[in-house]
């Protein structure tokens, strides 16, 4: 219990870790990026501007020029093209950026969770028990249960061979011994389900929330280039709205690429969450069984060491 409360406190600092580094670099993106023009607008605008006539003067140095800069986009990497991307995108790609690190950091804490921390078979740990107390009896049992229980299973375990051991046979019935064995597993059960499923669903909500943010991205730049290209000269108005579709374009396609990523990495997730939690019933309903059997049985043999 201890190892998995201090697994979770780390992932818990690398969240908040995670998140404020991120909001750092937004901050600084933001802040490089504000007042700067890019070179394709500056380049069309000084076309416009009148400068057309002497660059049409230097001739085949142009020509050689606009063969090098398309040389030089081809030999482009990926993250490049991203990085262009993002920039051109403009100011909603941060937030898209700030919701998929979100889902990044919250799909690796729970996956670690789901895989690692509560991820052991538990057929193996009924097997591990089971063969504890075939060696050593019921106390046995009890201490490797209590070791194992980090694990859901092991807890149950735990839970359901020490009602066993601290009920008294004169004292019950075996119905009554069935039903305060099923009680203390089924406590333990549902003390394990939420720590499975909790943070699941934000994956899937910050996915939502980053396709929103995406179309309000391309709203707003819709707005912008219907509300500003008309006071612009004709010249400018081309440039403009080039400007604002992108903007509105790089925004929704972003906003997809995050939601996609988090919808897959929720699909996986909450499909191994529900998996183990169906497996972690059936070995509960097992426990009770043979937790009972075994008590049970024991007390049989009280009973016949008492009659002779």
């Amino acid at each position: 219990m201890r190892r998995s409360l201090r697994i979770n406190g780390t992932g818990v600092w690398f969240s908040f870790s995670a998140v404020v580094l991120s909001f750092m670099f937004l901050v600084g993106v933001a802040v490089s990026q504000e007042g700067q023009t890019p070179p394709a607008a500056e380049q069309q605008i000084q076309q416009q501007g009148g400068e057309q006539p002497a660059q049409q003067a230097v001739g085949e140095p142009q020509e050689g020029a606009q063969a090098g800069q398309a040389e030089e986009k081809e030999e482009k990497g990926i993250f490049a093209k991203l990085l262009e991307a993002y920039v051109v995108g403009d100011w909603p790609m941060h937030f898209i950026l700030l919701f998929l690190i979100l889902i990044l950091v919250l799909a690796i804490e729970r996956i670690i969770a789901v895989y690692i921390i509560y991820g052991k078979d538990p057929s193996k740990i009924f097997e591990e028990i089971r063969k504890a107390f075939e060696e050593g009896g019921i106390d046995r049992a009890i201490e490797v249960a209590q070791s194992l229980s980090k694990y859901p299973t092991g807890s149950i375990f735990f839970s359901a061979l020490k009602v066993a051991k601290e009920t008294n046979p004169s004292n019950i019935d075996e119905k009554e011994l069935k039903e305060l064995i099923n009680s203390a597993v089924e406590e333990e059960f549902l003390r394990a389900v939420p720590k499975i499923q909790k943070r699941i669903p934000l994956v899937h909500i910050f996915a939502n929330t980053a396709v929103l943010l995406g179309l309000l991205g391309a709203v707003v730049g819709l707005i912008e280039a219907f509300a500003g290209v008309g006071a612009l000269d004709p010249a400018q108005r081309q440039l403009y709205l080039s400007k604002s579709i992108a903007i509105v374009m790089h925004s929704t396609a972003f906003g997809l690429i995050a939601a996609i990523i988090g919808v897959v990495l929720f699909a996986m997730i909450s499909s191994r969450a529900n998996n183990l939690l169906a497996v972690i019933e059936e070995y509960a309903v097992r426990t009770v069984n043979w937790v009972y059997l075994m008590r049970i049985s024991k007390m049989k043999d009280v009973e016949k060491e008492k009659k002779k």
